[in-house]
């Protein structure tokens, strides 16, 4: 693969990964919203039922993250 083609490739993955990070925190965020929301009106089991996908959504960030650092890293 030519440098350029390689350069091409690392940039869409970068892109990918960051439009990624961004639905899925975004996302997290008005669920994180939605759960204050709940806590302030003495719901706390709804408030933990809502941010309960977190958990297995994380790991997806973090990975998306990292992935996102090593192509970056790899490329300069």
């Amino acid at each position: 693969m030519k440098n350029t083609d390689k350069a091409s490739v690392t940039k869409t993955v970068i892109a990918a990964n960051l439009e990624g990070l961004t639905q899925r925190l975004t996302e997290m965020a008005q669920l994180a919203k939605e759960a204050s929301a709940a806590m302030e009106q003495d719901e706390q089991n709804l408030a933990i039922g809502t941010v309960l996908g977190f958990e297995s959504q994380i790991p997806e960030i973090e990975a998306l993250f990292k992935t996102t650092l090593l192509m970056h890293r790899g490329s300069v």
